[in-house]
């Protein structure tokens, strides 16, 4: 491909003075694109706004609906809750927090777990004019829940019965609008162009490509990885499923570092993301650093935390001695106070809290110089998109940011990623899961649309690259995703094209493993239900069917860590979990599984019902996310009678027809 030359910029000259647009051609062989989008004015910020406190209502009324609706026990059942706790133990973690271990009275088992990173309030039981305190839970056993607080907490959470209660966080909502009013200031210089770019009046602009250094890469893999790092402002890669998306982010990662683009800003919208993110940089060799409250991040990436590293860091141990003092000294004031009114007394407490001010002052100090320390080592640094709107991020300034799962990720979260970098590379695909929105209202109004999809609408190929070549599925299970979804452009590198699920069961082992079988309950009576007070499904039926076909291949040879069971519905989730506990087979919904993949993948869609309704099953982004899991066999159980009233489920249905993938659940073994 032949670039008109552009003069390159220096490590810290970021101007686009002097500067032409480059318009990159579509790769030979390509389809044109579509019609481009319309520019878009300053309205649309506005519009995001709205979108957005839309949203929020949305939040705080099912918040207040599953408060109000739902018994203690039912609360906590879904676990939103736990109730009965005592104070059993006590700690100071970083910054001051205080980290409180909850356990019911002797040690008896909580009914559901909270996760770590929950937002709760505690309270008492009955808590009438008590304000509840508000903390994250740190982490969670059978038996107890450790709950950090930012400050000391009231005297009810020690002392008597807490119930705590998992409640939506305000700060993101707070952070996303922010950030939309930020970029709707821009009127000068760099962030002007910046703004003109995000609404569609300007090209995005870029230097001569160079191809990474990274050995490994596929050529399309290569010509997006160059163009990433190109890109003078922003480019989009799409990561179609097994197409390799992580290896191009952690090429462009280590190539920034090489060229000396440090520290390196890694972000996402989920905590998951970035801890994905954070892997691939730690895989590199970076010296890659986690930000965020610890209870958000994985188990096996705690080594990377900027909490953990800068506990460890010599000025932390002094600010700790330091912060033991200080609160001794408000205990003892605190006593002073309630054992008399004497002037002795009260002038014994002004003293001691006048020392433990002082005190938590140079504490303080003490630990923004290891933070100081341990961010000034670092080549990357790992954070959600909420957490850019806060320090020490806040007041950063990074020459790339690299934003994964951007496609689900709302548009007012990835602009903070363009407020705390010169270059932006968003990668994702938007013909997979969007992101998640409650409000109905605001998904119509447009806040479901991310700001990678609107940006591939308005610049098309000069901001774009799909990746074509992939490295999981076999021919048969690539087809039912590459023409619906991609146009046919999808192809299976050799390496997996032809394997089969044969391939890793017990020799001689007798299983009907196509690669794609659709069983088809059409006529079973195997309806959906409706769990009571909740919006999920699930289907008793196609339960017993999947778990009988978790065990078969269990018993042919496949390992638990080779299998996977998905479904759209948190309900019939749950109903799977309880079949197959026991068995080492991971259970989940196909929201939770995107991004991951397994030998062999069951598929439950649940629904069935005489009208033909499917829910959200409509949205095909979801399906397309349940069939591309699998490397060498799909298992997908549905009703035809019901899937089969939507053009893309009927089509499903003949092709597995037409390949002998199809079978009656009337003739199915049981």
């Amino acid at each position: 491909m032949r670039l008109p030359l552009l003069p390159r910029r220096g490590a810290h000259n970021f101007g686009f003075f002097g500067v032409l647009p480059w318009t990159a051609a579509l790769p030979k062989g390509h389809a044109p694109p579509p019609r481009l989008a319309m520019a878009l004015d300053l309205e649309h910020f506005a519009q995001l706004q709205r979108l957005l406190r839309l949203e929020r209502a949305a939040a705080r009324t099912r918040e207040a609906e599953e408060r109000s609706a739902l018994t203690q026990a039912e609360r906590e059942a879904r676990g939103l809750s736990v109730s009965g706790l005592d104070a059993v133990e006590e700690s100071v973690g970083l910054g001051g927090r205080f980290v409180v271990a909850l356990e019911r009275p002797g040690g008896a088992p909580l009914p559901a777990r909270l996760s770590p990173g929950d937002v709760v309030q505690a309270h008492p039981r009955v808590s009438e004019g008590l304000v509840p305190e508000r903390g994250v839970v740190v982490r969670c056993t059978r038996v107890r829940v450790e709950v950090a607080f930012d400050r000391p907490p009231q005297p009810f959470v020690r002392s008597g019965r807490v119930v705590l209660d998992v409640v939506p966080d305000d700060v993101t909502f707070a952070r996303a609008a922010a950030a939309v009013a930020e970029v709707a200031a821009l009127e000068r210089g760099s962030g002007r162009r910046l703004r003109d770019l995000l609404l569609g009046s300007r090209p995005p602009e870029f230097e001569r490509p160079t191809s990474p250094s990274a050995p490994g890469l596929n050529p399309e893999q290569a010509e997006a990885a160059g163009l990433a790092l190109a890109a003078r402002d922003v480019f989009c890669v799409q990561g179609p499923p097994g197409t390799g998306k992580s290896t191009i982010l952690a090429a462009v990662a280590a190539e920034s570092v090489r060229l000396g683009h440090a520290p390196l800003l890694c972000t996402a919208a989920s905590n998951a993301a970035v801890d994905h993110l954070l892997s691939l940089c730690l895989g590199q060799g970076l010296r890659a650093v986690r930000i965020g409250h610890p209870a958000r991040v994985g188990e096996g990436l705690q080594h990377a935390v900027l909490d953990v590293l800068v506990e460890a860091h010599p000025d932390r141990q002094l600010a700790k001695g330091l912060f033991d003092e200080a609160f001794a000294l408000l205990g003892h004031a605190r006593k002073q106070r309630t054992r008399g009114r004497s002037r002795e007394r009260f002038a014994n407490a002004r003293t001691a809290q006048a020392e433990a001010r002082a005190l938590l002052s140079e504490a303080r100090a003490l630990e923004r110089k290891a933070v100081d320390a341990v961010l000034g080592g670092a080549q990357v640094l790992c954070a959600t998109l909420s957490a850019l709107g806060t320090p020490p991020l806040s007041r950063m300034r990074f020459v790339l940011a690299l934003v994964d799962e951007a496609t689900q990720a709302i548009e007012p979260l990835t602009l903070l990623a363009f407020l705390r970098a010169d270059r932006v590379l968003l990668a994702g695909d938007h013909r997979q899961l969007p992101p998640t929105v409650l409000s109905e209202e605001a998904v119509k109004g447009g806040l479901g649309r991310s700001l990678f999809e609107r940006l591939v609408d308005t610049h098309g190929a000069t901001v774009h690259r799909m990746l074509a070549e992939q490295y999981r599925m076999n021919d048969a299970l690539l087809s039912l995703i590459s023409a619906p979804f991609y146009a046919g452009r999808l192809r299976a590198h050799p390496s997996v094209a032809s394997r089969t699920l044969a391939e890793v069961l017990r020799p001689g082992a007798d299983v009907d493993a196509p690669p794609f079988l659709f069983l088809d309950t059409a006529g079973k009576g195997f309806e959906e239900a409706q769990e009571a007070r909740s919006e999920s499904y699930d289907n008793q039926g196609e339960a017993a069917l999947v778990a009988a076909r978790a065990r078969t291949l269990l018993d042919a040879g496949l390992g638990p860590e080779a299998l996977a069971v998905i479904t759209p519905y948190r309900g019939q989730a749950s109903v799977l979990q309880s079949a197959l506990a026991g068995t080492g087979v991971e259970v989940d919904t196909v929201d939770a599984f995107q991004g991951r993949e397994a030998d062999a993948v069951l598929v439950s869609c649940v629904r069935s019902n005489p009208e033909g309704r499917l829910g959200f099953l409509q949205d095909l982004r979801r399906m397309n996310v349940a069939l591309s899991r699998a490397r060498r066999h799909l298992f997908l159980v549905g009703d035809s009678a019901t899937l089969g009233r939507h053009p893309f489920y009927a089509q499903l249905v003949e092709q597995a027809q037409a390949t002998g993938g199809y079978r009656s659940a009337w003739e199915w073994p049981t």
